[in-house]
């Protein structure tokens, strides 16, 4: 070998070196969180994450998970720093940003469109077939309402109370609406899952009248509306960029395995208490819409929806679309 070939290799052999000993440096300088504190709602939206109670987030420190009844229990602890990382509806997310100084800010979806409009009358086919109807809808001021309104104004319906306009009723919540439905009482209802499906299943007849999301992209050119938002505190964030990001490929995993076997989710989701029972899950996870993106990933999809939000209730994310900071990036 002559000398030429034999510094060709010694240099190899020390840029092999350096790049080791500085991805050494690199991870020796990240910061990892000793414990990570995470939370889901009780209910569908927690459904996704079911198996990060299972098998603990693969960080590198330690984990907790609990379930909250609704975003009301769950904000003050993210606030108090009790819950690190957690689920909220996209427009509490922005509101809670806007309004206190980006405290919490959007670190991936895992839930997006599954709105139904649900009812035992088949010659429902099409929006404007809904003219002069009364559709029940739990939740004032929330998704449900602002996705109806948007898809009935933008198919030119009027909403208000004289005989040929169409009604919204939000006096049945979601989970007295399947009961309301097979006894008549209600004739047409826009849900959520699992509600939408838990009529199905007890109430003979009861149809989806047409799909809520393919009409959502014709008018907003976007696929589809995001429903469940992964959210962490942004000191939180800051501090332990790389627990974040680890926590969410494991996010990322749970919806995958979710999707990929529905009759264990259902298992799981009634043994850890999200509220819902196993066989009611099995068969919602199909009709459901699970899937993970990260902020960045979602940025358009959750901006058009903001901006629908903005027409119709613009205090329900804080009066502002919220800025480039809401959206984490690693």
């Amino acid at each position: 070998m002559n000398f030429k070939k034999i510094v060709y290799y010694l240099l190899i052999i020390l840029l092999l070196i350096n790049i080791f000993v500085s991805c050494k440096k690199e991870k020796q300088t990240e910061q990892f969180a000793p414990v990570v504190h995470g939370a889901v709602l009780n209910g569908p939206s927690g459904i996704g994450l079911v198996h990060l109670f299972e098998e603990k987030p693969a960080v590198e420190g330690d984990s907790t998970m609990e379930v909250c009844a609704t975003p009301d229990v769950l904000l003050p602890k993210m606030l108090k720093g009790e819950i690190d990382i957690g689920i909220l509806p996209p427009n509490v997310a922005a509101k809670i940003f806007n309004k206190n100084n980006g405290e919490i800010v959007c670190a991936g979806v895992i839930g997006w469109g599954m709105l139904n409009l649900v009812t035992k009358d088949t010659t429902i086919k099409t929006v404007k077939d809904l003219q002069g109807k009364t559709i029940y809808s739990a939740g004032f001021g929330s998704t449900p309402e602002y996705i109806l309104r948007y898809i009935l104004e933008n198919n030119g319906m009027k909403i208000g109370e004289e005989k040929e306009d169409t009604k919204l009723d939000f006096s049945i919540s979601n989970a007295e609406i399947p009961a309301a439905l097979i006894s008549g009482k209600v004739e047409y209802a826009f849900v959520p899952e699992p509600f939408a499906t838990v009529a199905q299943i007890k109430g003979q007849g009861i149809v989806r009248a047409f799909d809520v999301q393919s009409i959502y992209k014709e008018i907003s050119g976007y696929d589809s509306y995001p429903m469940t938002m992964v959210v962490v505190r942004k000191e939180f964030a800051q501090k332990y960029p790389a627990t974040v990001k680890m926590y969410l490929q494991s996010c990322a995993q749970s919806v995958g395995l979710v999707n990929k076997n529905p009759v264990e989710a259902g298992v799981l989701v009634e043994k850890h208490g999200l509220g819902l029972q196993a066989q009611i899950v099995n068969k919602v996870i199909p009709n459901a819409s699970f899937a993970f993106k990260t902020a960045q990933e979602a940025k358009s999809e959750i901006e058009n929806f903001f901006k629908v939000l903005m027409n119709f209730a613009p205090e329900s994310i804080g009066g502002v679309l919220p800025s480039d900071d809401f959206y984490f990036n690693f």
